[in-house]
C-alpha cells in the first residue's frame, strides 16, 4: 500500500489515496521531474489474476482516444502491478446522479453521443475490444465537460464471432443477459446494451442495480421524455443482442439525427390517431345498426354507451380518452365494443406492450368468440401493420 508524500520508484510522489478501482487500489501522484499529475493503479498479483492484470495493461497501450485515460507506463514491483496513466479530473456519472438526481435529456443525449464514438474506436480497431463494463461510476465527466471512459480493468479483444462470457466479473442490472452464459460470445451488442442502461438510469432514475434489476418504460417512469429517445434506448436493451442495434456506427447515426427521429415517430403517432378514431367511427356505425335491429335494447342506455366511445375520439389526452371509455365499459361490460376501443387507444399512444396485455388478459379471456368480431381483427391487423 502506497501512502502520502512516498516516493514511488525515484520518480512520483503519492499526493493522495483517490479510491478503489476496479481490482486496485488508485492513487495520486506528482512526477517529481515536471510536477505533472499521474495516476497510479495499486494491484496485488496472484497466479488467478496476473493474466488479466497484465492484458489490462496490454490493452490501455494500444488505446489511443481522447475518452480514455492516456497509458504512461507498467511497473511489477514487491508482489504488485502498479499502472501509471493520466489523471482524470472531474467526476463520476455515478456522482452526478446521486447529487442531481435524473439529468436533462439533452445533456444525457450528449453524453450518450461521446461515449458511443469511443466505444466505436474501441470496436473499430485491427483488433476489436469490447468494454464489457459500463456503468455510471466507470464514466466520468471532467473538468471540460467531455466524457471519460475509465478502469478497462475487464475489457477484452476479440476477434471472429466474440470474445467469450465471463461470468465472474459481472455488474447485476447493467451486464448483457448473453454475459450470463458463457456459451455466448460477446461483441459490440454487449457494450451497447450495458451503455443503454446508464443512459435509462440517468433519465429515469431508476438504478437497475436495485432489486428487482429490470427496468421499465421510459415515458412511464418520466414523462417527458421523448419518444425519440425511448425508441433508441427500447431497442439498446433488447434481451436478444439480434434485436439490438448491430453496431455503435447505426446507433450514433440515429443519435446524430434524434430531431429527424422525433419527427418520423411523432408523424406515426398522428397517423395511428387518425387510425384509432376511424376505428372507434366504424364500431358506432355498427353498433348503430345493431341499434335498430335490436328493439329489445333500452334505446337511452345504448345512446349514452356509443355517446362515451365519441367523448373518447375528441379527447385531448389518453388519461380523458381513458376515462370515457371506461364509462361505456362500466355501462355494459358484456359488451366488446368498449373493450376494443380501449385496446385501440394504447396503440393510438404508441404503447404496443400495453394493448398486448389488455388484448390478452381482458378481452381474449373475457370473449373466446372474440376472433368472430371484424372490429377485434381490424385491431389486430393495426398491431401488425404497426410493427
Amino acid at each position: 500500500m502506497l501512502t502520502e508524500n512516498e516516493i514511488f520508484n525515484q520518480k512520483h510522489r503519492i499526493i493522495k489515496f483517490v479510491g478503489h478501482g476496479g481490482m486496485g487500489t488508485v492513487y495520486l501522484s506528482i512526477d517529481i521531474s515536471n510536477q505533472t499529475k499521474w495516476a497510479i493503479k495499486e494491484q496485488l498479483i496472484t497466479e488467478q489474476n496476473k493474466k488479466i492484470l497484465l492484458s489490462e495493461a496490454e490493452i490501455m497501450e494500444k488505446v489511443s482516444h481522447p475518452a480514455f485515460p492516456k497509458f504512461h507506463s507498467k511497473i511489477e514491483l514487491n508482489g504488485f502491478l502498479y499502472i501509471i496513466m493520466e489523471y482524470v479530473e472531474g467526476v463520476t456519472l455515478e456522482k452526478i446522479i446521486e447529487k442531481e438526481g435524473v439529468i436533462e435529456e439533452a445533456k444525457v443525449i450528449d453524453w450518450f453521443k461521446q461515449a458511443c464514438a469511443a466505444l466505436q474506436y474501441l470496436h473499430g480497431l485491427e483488433t476489436p475490444i469490447v468494454y464489457r463494463d459500463f456503468k455510471p461510476s466507470n464514466i466520468m465527466l471532467d473538468v471540460k465537460g467531455r466524457i471519460r471512459i475509465i478502469d478497462l480493468g475487464i475489457a477484452q479483444e476479440y476477434r471472429g464471432n466474440g470474445a467469450k462470457a465471463e461470468v465472474a466479473v459481472l455488474t447485476r442490472g447493467y451486464a448483457a443477459p448473453e454475459q450470463y452464459n458463457k456459451r455466448y460470445k460477446l461483441d459490440e451488442r454487449t457494450d451497447i446494451y450495458a451503455l443503454a442502461v446508464t443512459m435509462h438510469y440517468l433519465i429515469t432514475g431508476k438504478d437497475p442495480n436495485k432489486p428487482p434489476y429490470e427496468f421499465g418504460p421510459t415515458r412511464k417512469l418520466r414523462k417527458d421524455t421523448s419518444r425519440a429517445i425511448e425508441h433508441i434506448l427500447k431497442k439498446c436493451l433488447q434481451p436478444n443482442p439480434d434485436k439490438r442495434y448491430a453496431n455503435t456506427r447505426l446507433l450514433l447515426s440515429d443519435l446524430n439525427k434524434i430531431d429527424e427521429l422525433q419527427r418520423r415517430l411523432a408523424l406515426r403517432v398522428k397517423k395511428q390517431r387518425v387510425i384509432t378514431a376511424s376505428t372507434l367511427g366504424l364500431i358506432i356505425a355498427v353498433a348503430t345498426i345493431i341499434y335498430t335491429i335490436n328493439l329489445n335494447i333500452q334505446t337511452k342506455s345504448i345512446e349514452k354507451y356509443y355517446s362515451y366511445l365519441e367523448q373518447a375520439t375528441g379527447a385531448n389526452t389518453l388519461e380523458e380518452a381513458q376515462a370515457a371509455v371506461l364509462m361505456a365499459i362500466d355501462m355494459s361490460p358484456e359488451n366488446p365494443d368498449a373493450h376494443i376501443a380501449y385496446a385501440s387507444l394504447y396503440i393510438d399512444y404508441d404503447d404496443i406492450d400495453d394493448a398486448y396485455a389488455y388484448i390478452n388478459d381482458v378481452i381474449i379471456t373475457k370473449f373466446p368468440e372474440i376472433y368472430n368480431n371484424q372490429d377485434f381483427l381490424s385491431l389486430m391487423q393495426k398491431i401488425e401493420d404497426y410493427r
